[in-house]
């Protein structure tokens, strides 16, 4: 799921080297964390299909059920990561803000860069783009 929290990491506005390990069109797949670890959410538990279209020209969409719900700009950012110490990826956008744990050509780690937080897990669409 799309999380929209704001951070309190130590931020570098500046355009990644990987940033097209993250251009194209990502399924949500879960969510799960929150304090106790109590949050366990997935597509079939609410009900909807979440879908975030990113682009190399700066903008990402959100398409829930197949209709788009959400669009606009996003900044990639290096921060310090609260979990390791380690500078990752952060996007940055209007709508949602999230830690890139890990990414590669299949799948996608985000996190909400909380001490008590949630993580996501989305899966690479192929083919890439809607």
């Amino acid at each position: 799921m799309v999380t929209g929290f704001i951070t309190g990491c130590t931020k570098k506005v500046e355009k990644s080297t990987n940033e097209a390990s993250f251009i194209g069109t990502w399924e949500w797949v879960r969510t799960d964390g929150g304090f106790a670890f109590h949050i366990h959410e997935t597509p079939v538990t609410i009900g909807k299909n979440i879908d975030l279209k990113i682009t190399a020209d700066g903008k990402y969409f959100i398409y829930t059920n197949s209709v788009l719900t959400s669009e606009g700009t996003y900044v990639l950012e290096t921060r310090k990561c609260i979990h390791d110490y380690t500078d990752k990826t952060f996007i940055n956008s209007p709508d949602f803000n999230f830690m890139v744990e890990h990414v590669d050509k299949e799948n996608m780690e985000v996190s909400d860069e909380n001490d008590d937080g949630v993580g996501s897990l989305y899966k690479r669409k192929l083919p890439c783009c809607q």
